[in-house]
């Protein structure tokens, strides 16, 4: 049985999450995900799907040393992506069916729910919190026509109820017919329900929910729709959702448990795509792409190359999927947690499951890819765990390397992310040294160091490499 803490946003340091009970330490969260640790029925087309083996994928996470989970949810029973060369034709969903396979949308499916449960339960054991993804935000735009619509449990020929969504529009965007409004009602206590008194559950909203945008001519080609077809704007509809959630919670006398909500896409100006996001009710986001390197085509976001500090308006829960598609780098891990990120991995080396044999599926990169970057994360955590991180700020301008977490005067780490000499500006004393090669991901401890003014202090490094200074006297 976990006994893991409840969380909430520190008062102290709202950058980071701390056990509800008032324990004064940030909780670091990172890991790996991918599309099916919750569903089965992924895999390239023409395929027999590639279920994930979930206990074999939390041994992965902890021998790694990760302790958070973005628990998929998909929608949608027959899907595809990669203009239709992957499919999605996801098991279980939360209603049963009748005889003819169709959907009684007024009828939960227990063993949905049972698995809910079991894998929230399992992830706990293992000491990983779990974002729970209550609907998904994706397939009902993203993915290819006709199935976008028609593979939908809430699409009128696949259930009994008379509830025929035409678009993402009947789902995600406000004002909501009355009778979808309801069955989403429904299945949001049904959850909150199952999981509200495990301590390690976190909820989010949905994955890249439509924001206002419009589907460009290059875009509509690729998923079969009309140009400019409108997906509506599903930023009231979410802030509705984690209202809800919240409501429901007090109404229940259930402990509060975190709500998060995730870059929107597409929307109308990519620069502004995360105010919604810092603007609104959610506990923590998952910022996204919000400079010219998007539009100007390029695979990687400021968000990715030079990660803003966080400003303590929302934890940040970054994930590389949404800044950097299909890439993983060690030194990005470090860099989003020495700016006060929360950093996670869009795992697509996991697409072949956790420990694959022969060449990987069409599409999907080499597992062995993004094993830096995951060992990186589990490194990250460890170093979160041992500084005092409830105490410490990003604080670049301590540094000639600008990446730094710092209480001045009583503890620095530092992050040099190339190679090479850099400056640091320590108050005086004196410091126990210990440095971190990324690389090889050795450590070693150096010779104390003793300022004698508070001025900029030389240090060389072969490779990448982090500084951890620790104040004794």
């Amino acid at each position: 049985m976990s006994t893991m803490d409840p969380l909430t946003v520190s008062a102290d340091n709202p950058r980071y999450l701390t056990p509800l009970s008032g324990a004064q330490r940030a909780v670091y969260l990172t890991g790996s995900h991918i599309w099916n640790n919750f569903h089965d029925g992924m895999g390239p087309a023409g395929t027999a799907p590639k279920d994930l083996d979930y206990g074999a994928y939390l041994d992965f996470l902890a021998a790694r040393g990760h302790n958070f989970i973005r628990l998929w949810r998909w929608e949608h029973f027959r899907s595809q992506a990669a203009g239709g060369a992957f499919e999605l034709n996801m098991t279980p969903q939360p209603w049963r069916r009748d005889d003819s396979g169709r959907f009684d949308l007024s009828r939960f499916d227990p063993a949905y729910f049972r698995r809910l449960r079991e894998r929230v339960e399992a992830a706990g054991d293992r000491g990983m919190y779990v974002a729970v993804m209550l609907f998904d935000g994706w397939a009902l735009h993203l993915s290819p026509a006709l199935d976008n619509v028609e593979g939908h449990p809430f699409h009128a020929a696949n259930n009994i109820n008379g509830v025929g969504i035409t678009s993402i529009l009947d789902h995600q965007v406000l004002p909501l017919d009355p009778a979808v409004q309801a069955l989403q009602e429904d299945y949001l206590r049904q959850v909150v329900d199952t999981v509200h008194d495990l301590p390690n559950v976190l909820y989010e909203v949905a994955n890249e929910s439509s924001g206002g945008g419009a589907a460009d001519a290059e875009m509509a080609a690729v998923l079969g729709v009309p140009s400019g077809t409108d997906w509506g704007d599903s930023t009231g509809w979410q802030y509705w959702v984690i209202e809800f959630v919240k409501d429901y919670e007090r109404q229940q006398g259930y402990q509060p448990r975190p709500v998060g909500m995730t870059m929107q896409f597409p929307v109308p100006d990519q620069a502004k795509v995360n105010a919604p996001l810092f603007d609104g009710p959610a506990d923590w986001i998952s910022p996204g792409f919000d400079d010219d390197l998007f539009r100007d085509g390029a695979p990687v976001s400021r968000w990715w190359l030079d990660p803003p500090a966080a400003d303590g308006r929302k934890v940040l829960i970054t994930d590389s999927d949404h800044v950097a598609p299909g890439h993983a780098e060690p030194v990005w891990v470090w860099k989003a947690f020495l700016r006060g990120h929360n950093p996670i991995l869009m795992d697509y080396g996991l697409i072949d499951g956790t420990d694959p044999a022969g060449d990987p599926s069409p599409g999907a990169p080499p597992f062995a890819a993004f094993e830096p970057a995951r060992h990186a994360m589990g490194d990250t955590r460890r170093y979160a765990e041992t500084i005092d991180l409830i105490s410490m700020m990003p604080r670049g301008d301590l540094t000639s390397t600008g990446y730094a977490l710092a209480d001045p005067g009583a503890e620095y780490l530092i992050l040099h992310p190339g190679g090479g000499t850099f400056t640091a500006t320590v108050a005086s004393g004196t410091y126990a040294v210990g440095w971190h090669d990324i690389t090889s991901r050795s450590t070693s401890t150096g010779e104390r160091l003793t300022v004698a003014n508070d001025e900029p202090t030389t240090f060389t490094t072969t490779g990448p490499a982090v500084l951890h200074l620790k104040r004794l006297t």
